[in-house]
């Protein structure tokens, strides 16, 4: 055993630790708040611990590994499922191991349990190595497309899309995409300053994705969308009496950046009634958040020709290519073994095709 490794005790997350945890998530990201942590780990309502293992040193924390639960659904299965966020490490203790170690001491915690539990993932791209040599599978890549109400804030420090130079065509494209945006004329859509729960999910029940994504039900809505750095309203849209679509749109201000998420879509499953609700909501987003610097959505909910439709652009291709950084999913069961599973009621970890996941299930959002 290394000195290093004697030197750092690796436990479970104790109650009297949010007070040093959010000292260090000040020093390392900077932001967080009591009550945004109370939000997203004790207050989450699928688990009844705080998912997250922490470094110790010297009787001060120094770096932390958490998670964000969600109860999955895969078929029949509904599994839980952890999402790595928030990770960090002192600056005076990095490059000491300490990442790996602690993602170690979780892997063997959940692959303990009886009850089948499994990670999907967004790390950055210097965070992949590690989760690779850890036995996660790269899955593939989660394009998200952009509308640049400001092109220029794309261009610049706020959100650095693209470079200065592309910023004029985005604008020219834009202009163009946005005059031949359909607007159904028997589509209806109201607007809620709230997040109705059970009108989402009787939505998303009409047709439940066979793919791999997140559990809608009540206990879903009522957490997820209470998220206090987050401003979330429900856009609701109707073709006479009957609700055909429903999406939840985040917004926040945060680093100079204003930007706007299409965080939900229901039903996740495309039909045309669905799709034309949606080509209503897409207008009247757009329409309300005129003034935001940009709007994000993701095509694993809506397809990419309405997107495109109302001036959204895909990060994986021209102009946003260039310089966009891809969103990366990772996944894997924690089952204690250096050979896991890998499907599951009949669907591969492996495979992007078998996920359907919305920005909901990114913990960005």
């Amino acid at each position: 055993m290394s000195d290093d490794e004697t030197e750092y005790t690796i436990r479970m997350y104790e109650p009297g630790d949010r007070e040093e945890f959010l000292d260090l998530f000040e020093t390392v990201f900077g932001g967080g708040s009591e009550e945004w942590f109370r939000w997203k780990y004790p207050g989450n309502p699928y688990v009844s611990h705080v998912p997250m293992f922490v470094a110790e040193h010297d009787g001060e924390l120094v770096g932390a590994r958490p998670y964000m639960a969600f109860r999955l659904r895969i078929g029949g299965e509904t599994p839980l499922g952890l999402q790595t966020g928030d990770t960090m490490v002192h600056p005076d203790h990095q490059r000491r191991g300490l990442f790996t170690r602690m993602t170690q001491r979780s892997f063997d915690y959940y692959g303990d349990l009886d009850d089948r539990v499994l990670t999907f993932s967004v790390p950055n791209a210097l965070s992949r190595p590690g989760y690779r040599k850890l036995g996660c599978h790269e899955v593939g890549p989660l394009p998200a497309h952009y509308r640049p109400a400001n092109p220029g804030a794309l261009a610049g420090g706020k959100i650095g899309l693209v470079g200065r130079a592309a910023a004029p065509v985005v604008r020219r494209l834009l202009d163009r995409r946005s005059a031949r945006a359909p607007t159904p004329a028997d589509v209806d859509v109201t607007r809620h300053d709230s997040v109705p729960e059970r009108a989402l999910v009787d939505l998303y029940e009409r047709t439940i994705p066979r793919e791999i994504h997140a559990l809608r039900d009540e206990r879903f809505y009522g957490w997820r969308f209470d998220r206090p750095d987050w401003e979330y309203r429900t856009y609701v849209a109707h073709q006479g009496e009957e609700p055909v679509a429903g999406a939840v749109v985040g917004r926040q201000q945060r680093g100079g950046a204003d930007t706007v998420a299409i965080a939900d879509v229901v039903p996740m499953v495309a039909d045309d009634a669905r799709d034309r609700g949606l080509r209503g909501i897409l207008a009247r987003v757009v329409e309300d958040h005129a003034d935001a610097d940009a709007i994000v959505a993701s095509r694993s909910v809506i397809p990419a020709e309405l997107l495109s439709e109302h001036g959204f652009f895909a990060d994986d291709a021209p102009p946003l290519s260039a310089t966009a950084t891809p969103t990366v999913l990772i996944s894997r069961v924690f089952d204690g073994t250096d050979d896991p599973p890998w499907t599951i009621a009949g669907r591969d970890l492996r495979s992007l095709e078998d996920w359907r996941l919305a920005l909901a299930e990114q913990n960005t959002f």
